[in-house]
This record gives C-alpha cells, sequence and structure tokens, in this order.
C-alpha cells in the first residue's frame, strides 16, 4: 500500500525550479502556485501512461512510470522540507498544504485501477531481476491496497488515507511546534559543564532558560546534581504535545482500523506489517519475547547497581525513578569505570565531528565530499558534494543545530532520488545538536544518520530511480545502526577526536569507554521494547473503548523499567506513532541485522576497504532490486538470524 512506503517520516525530496525568487524564499502563494502546478503535470502524464495503446512492456510502462514518480517526487518533497525546516511560518504552513496535496495523489495510486491494469500487463519474462523485482513490488502494493474491491470501496479507502495522512502531519506538527522551556536560578545547574553552563547566560534576574531541546536537557540529565530540576526538566519534556495529541492520536487510531478492516485485515498492525520482512504481528511477539527474555537478569542487575548509587547520594531514596537513570549511569561509569564523561566530551567538538564524519565516508568507500558554497534554506545549513573517480555522484546538507519552528528530532530528509544518468541524489541531514560540544552519545547519533544518508546517496546511483523505496520497511535502520560501531574504534576516533589544545583523545580513554559501553544496554533495551509494545498494542486490536492514558499507564507498568511520571503522558510526543505506526519494533529488529552485518566486518577489519567495497554494492546500493533478506545473505555469504542479537543481550 503506498501510504506504508511513502509516508511523512519516509520519503522526502527537493526541487529547485519553477520559481520566480528562490525555492527556499518562495512566498505562501508561490508555493501554491507551483504546488498545483507539478500535481496537474502528474495528473496529465497518469493519464496519458495508463489510456496509451502501446503495447505494455517493461519500456512503455514501467520506465516512464518510474521517470513520472521522480518528477513528482523533487518539488513535492521540496515542500515537505520546508514544511520542517522554514523559519517563516506562513511558508510551513503553505509547504504543508502543498504536502499533503502531494501525498494525496501518491496514496490515490494504490487505487488507480488503470494504472493497475497497465501494469498488470507487463511481463516479468526475460527482465533483468531488479526490473521483475520492480514489477512485483508494485503488483503486492495494489494487491496489498484493495484495487480488487468496486469503484465504490476504493473510493473509501482513497477517502481514509487522506483522512490519515492529514491528522498524521498534524500529530507530527504538533509535536514541532510545542517547543517548552523553564526558568531556573543559575546556581542549580551545578554539575553541568563549563561550556553548557557558558552556552546558557544568566538574565538580570539570576535565571537562565531551559528547553526541551535535546542539546539542552541530556547534559541536565546526565550530570545536574539538583533531583528536582531533573525531575522537572523530565517532567516538561514527557508533556510535549498534550493535551492537543491525545485527540488527534485517538482519531489516528480509529481512522487506521477502519482502513484495517475495509482491507479485511483484523487490525491495523496486520495490514502495517505486509510487505515487511517479519510479515505479521505474531513474529514480532516472538521476536520481542526473545529480547525480553535476554535482558531479564541483567536489567535486574543494573537497576540494583543503580539503586544502590543513588541511596549513597541520598539513604531515603527507595525507588530508582527515570529521572535519576543517566545521572547515576554517569556516576558508576565515573567511579567504576574511571570514564570522565565530562573529559569525553572534551574531545567531541561538532565542527570536528562534522569533518571526521566525513572523512570516515571518505576512507571506507573511496569517494571524496567536498564543502560548497550555495543557497540554503538557513544560514546555518551547511552544503557538500560527493564525487568517486572525480564524478560526482550526490549531494547533501547538514541542518544540525537548533531553532524556532523547526523538525525537533534527527532525521534523513531525502531531497532528490537520483537515477544513473538522469539525476544526482541529494538528501539532508536534520539534526539538533550543539554549536560546540557534544556526548559522545550525539556523536554515535550522528554517525546513525549519516549511515541513512549514505545509503541514500549510494542507493541512488542505480537504473531505478524509486527503488531506494521498494525495500521492506523494517529493513531501514539496519544500514545506519551498523555505522554506529565506527565511533566505539579508536583507529577512527583518533582522527578526529582532539581536544582545544589539538590533543588527540588518548587511547586508554577509548578503551575506558568501550569498558563501560554496555553498562546500561539492557535497561535501554527495556526502554525500547516499551515503545514497541506501545507501537504494536495500540494498533493490534480494536479501538473500541480505549482510554490512552490508562493504556499507557498499563504498558509501562508491564514492560518499562521506571513507573510512568505522574501527570506526564509521552504518547502524545511520541512521533513514530504516525510515522512508524505499528512498526517500531524495527529499531530492535535493524539491531538484530546490524549485528550480523558487523559479523563480517570485525572479521576483516573495520576499515577493510574491500569489505566496505562489497556492502556498498551488494546491500546499500542495491536495496529495493532484491529482498533485504537475499542482500543480507550476498554480503554475508550465508543466511542471517536474530540469535546473535539476543545472545549479546544476555551478557
Amino acid at each position: 500500500m503506498i501510504i506504508k512506503r511513502i509516508g511523512l517520516a519516509t520519503l522526502c525530496l527537493a526541487s529547485v525550479s519553477a520559481f520566480a525568487s528562490s525555492p527556499y524564499d518562495a512566498t505562501p502563494e508561490e508555493i501554491a502556485t507551483h504546488c498545483q502546478s507539478y500535481i496537474d503535470t502528474f495528473n496529465t502524464q497518469m493519464t496519458a501512461l495508463t489510456t496509451s495503446k502501446e503495447a505494455a512492456t517493461y519500456e512503455t510502462v514501467m520506465r516512464p512510470f518510474d521517470a513520472m514518480m521522480m518528477e513528482f517526487g523533487a518539488p513535492l518533497l521540496h515542500d515537505n522540507l520546508m514544511k520542517n525546516v522554514h523559519t517563516d511560518e506562513a511558508i510551513r504552513k503553505a509547504s504543508t498544504e502543498c504536502t499533503l496535496k502531494g501525498f494525496a495523489i501518491f496514496n490515490g495510486m494504490s487505487m488507480n485501477r488503470p494504472l493497475y491494469e497497465r501494469i498488470s500487463q507487463v511481463s516479468t519474462e526475460g527482465l533483468e531481476p531488479a526490473q521483475a523485482y520492480t514489477v512485483n513490488y508494485w503488483m503486492k502494493q495494489f494487491e496489498a491496497s484493495g484495487i480488487g474491491k468496486d469503484q465504490a470501496t476504493r473510493d473509501k479507502i482513497q477517502a481514509q488515507l487522506d483522512e490519515i495522512t492529514d491528522i498524521s502531519n498534524t500529530f507530527s506538527q504538533n509535536i514541532t511546534d510545542d517547543v517548552r522551556s523553564i526558568s531556573v536560578a543559575a546556581e542549580r545547574l551545578a554539575g553541568a559543564p563549563a561550556d553548557y553552563i557558558a552556552g546558557h547566560p544568566v538574565d538580570d534576574k539570576g535565571m537562565v532558560t531551559i528547553t526541551t531541546s535535546y542539546s539542552d536537557i541530556s547534559p541536565i540529565f546526565k550530570y545536574v546534581h539538583d533531583r528536582a530540576l531533573r525531575k522537572d526538566v523530565l517532567t516538561m519534556f514527557n508533556s510535549r504535545a498534550y493535551p492537543q495529541n491525545k485527540a488527534v492520536l485517538e482519531e489516528l487510531i480509529a481512522k487506521r482500523y477502519e482502513l484495517a478492516r475495509m482491507l479485511d485485515h483484523d487490525n491495523y498492525a496486520q495490514l502495517d506489517m505486509v510487505g515487511t520482512m517479519v510479515e505479521e504481528p505474531n513474529k514480532v511477539e516472538t521476536f520481542t519475547a526473545s529480547l525480553s527474555a535476554a535482558i531479564k537478569a541483567p536489567v535486574v542487575r543494573e537497576k540494583a547497581r543503580l539503586l544502590a548509587r543513588m541511596q549513597k547520594v541520598d539513604k531515603g531514596i527507595k525507588t530508582l525513578e527515570s529521572w535519576d537513570a543517566s545521572y547515576a549511569s554517569n556516576l558508576i561509569r565515573e567511579e567504576d569505570y574511571q570514564l570522565d564523561s565530562k573529559q569525553v566530551r572534551e574531545y567531541f567538538d561538532y565542527d570536528k565531528v562534522r569533518d571526521g564524519i566525513v572523512e570516515l565516508a571518505q576512507d571506507l568507500f573511496s569517494i571524496a565530499i567536498k564543502p560548497v558554497t550555495v543557497a540554503t534554506w538557513h544560514e546555518s545549513v551547511e552544503a557538500y558534494e560527493v564525487y568517486e573517480n572525480d564524478k560526482l555522484i550526490g549531494k547533501f546538507f547538514f541542518d544540525s543545530h537548533p531553532r524556532a519552528g523547526k523538525y525537533t528530532h534527527a532525521a534523513q530528509f531525502g531531497l532528490k532520488l537520483g537515477k544513473a544518468g538522469v539525476e544526482l541524489p541529494e538528501a539532508a541531514l536534520l539534526m539538533n545538536f550543539p554549536k560546540g560540544l557534544m556526548e559522545h552519545g550525539q556523536v554515535e547519533t550522528f554517525l546513525h544518520e549519516f549511515g541513512h544518508l549514505l545509503h541514500f546517496i549510494f542507493a541512488g546511483q542505480n537504473d531505478i530511480g524509486f527503488s531506494r523505496f521498494q525495500g521492506e520497511a523494517d529493513f531501514g535502520e539496519a544500514p545506519s545502526t551498523m555505522l554506529e560501531e565506527w565511533v566505539w574504534d579508536y583507529d577512527t576516533l583518533k582522527k578526529f577526536a582532539t581536544n582545544a589544545k589539538g590533543e588527540v583523545i588518548p587511547k586508554a580513554l577509548v578503551e575506558k569507554m568501550n569498558k563501560a559501553r554496555y553498562f546500561g544496554q539492557a535497561l535501554g533495551t527495556a526502554t525500547q521494547l516499551t515503545y514497541t509494545a506501545l507501537s504494536l498494542q495500540l494498533y493490534n486490536q480494536p479501538p473500541q473503548g480505549l482510554e490512552l492514558d490508562e493504556f499507557e499507564r498499563k504498558i509501562y507498568a508491564e514492560y518499562a523499567n521506571y513507573d510512568l511520571m505522574e501527570g506526564t503522558h509521552p504518547y502524545a510526543s511520541f512521533g513514530h506513532l504516525a510515522g512508524y505506526g505499528a512498526k517500531y519494533y524495527t529499531y530492535q529488529w535493524s539491531n538484530a541485522i546490524a549485528e550480523e552485518l558487523l559479523s563480517r566486518f570485525k572479521k576483516e577489519g573495520l576499515r577493510n576497504k574491500q569489505t566496505a567495497n562489497d556492502y556498498r554494492h551488494k546491500v546499500l546500493a542495491v536495496t529495493g532490486t532484491r529482498s533485504s533478506g537475499e542482500l543480507v545473505k550476498d554480503f554475508l555469504g550465508r543466511d542471517f538470524g536474530v540469535k546473535a542479537y539476543a545472545d549479546k543481550l544476555s551478557k
């Protein structure tokens, strides 16, 4: 079904043409006019394709269809990017309205009977494997979307999809818009790093403003001694988009259930997993149950250590609370592993991290990445071009720091799909890092998102422009998750991790980081499994009688490490409930695949260029031209499994 492959959280491109002014400074009126123009063009092309009397072949149907998708996708995804990054609210609003119209067109293709009939006439006999895979992919999309139903039912399905897209957008936008803040006395920041304090100036009343941006809150939880402040900040963070998103989410759940029933599924989770690697919710339950069993004993041990450490701070503490976890973990790392996190962050200045990640990609994949000066949507955005053997193969942008109105999480947004000999792929990373020193965990996040970007660029070199989005939805996080491993590798870190004096991060310090690396991983995995359960169970049952607050408390009581904070409603700001639907399990599933992919790198060397080259060409570059399982098998030389990841967690 198209909504599953081209969701607002998944597909994002850009166009830089057809505007009287800069595409980044177009007026709302220009945006609306341009939007209608490219929609009209696409509709005209679709009519021509579906009414053609020419014999249906790959060349006469699939190739022009792919070209149409790319031509339409570029300006649409430009608008989708603008609604997430532009500083002008009116432009964001106009871009949002256009994006909703555009995705309604994409959704409509899954019920376009003439298009279905045209593609169904294309024989796969004699086609190249990637071409045959593409034809079969689209046939499965049609079949899963109810193409065989009568026109009246298809119209209802289309209307339902449009409503779901609109509601999902509202849910996500409410999260972006609700950036909260509190003012606290400067002395309450005791324990925070010096650069953090310097970056939060005191006002004329002696107060400091703390917002809910990730760069603001992370150091609070990790370093600040004031326990009440940690609690207040977490309460503020977990209250975002409430109460406005409660009714929105309830409506989204109900509409998705109705859609699933229209398409003959028992619930939305079943529908959402059509075309995934796991295929059905029962397999997700089995998989997550195996992980829960693996971490059961480690979670007990970790919680006991954290509670014992907090009781050294205050003997009256009887229960480990969520606002204490990061703080206690940091103390244990300092004392039991002799790891000073403040010392670690001295080696991770944003500019150096950025350059180091770029250099890593160049070294691994034998490419050249060069900064360029081009028009962008904000003065802080950094632009790059990617070359291979002096040939330009792609472009990308870093939008790395928080600002008002910008997307508040971290994600890769595509800009142009790319196609061999036709179009260069382009992408952007939207992140919210501090401009100075970073936590090592933020460096890991940076590399994760950069993994998505590399995947996008490399997949944009083949002959099928839309192939990047033909892969199974639950494979997409695996390549980026795997790349996180390199921020723990001394040979990688020594190339860019230097302090203000230019001194390279000591090898002994990296060894301490690795010794402390897995402390807390069981608790972290348990948190992810809590989100997985929330995501799955919201969608694997009828919504009648569902009371979100009660449901969330029940999930937390059953799965979470800590009690749900009184008065908070984390589901309201859990953006994945819109973008990922029932499929939040994807992150743990991807961890399992990443562990398998890494096994070859660990055997042959993390910086082995031949291994990296095989990985690029056997996995990244051909995503969506074969099943993901086949790609992984081709790279490993064997079938993959999830047991290695479960075994790792149990230790």
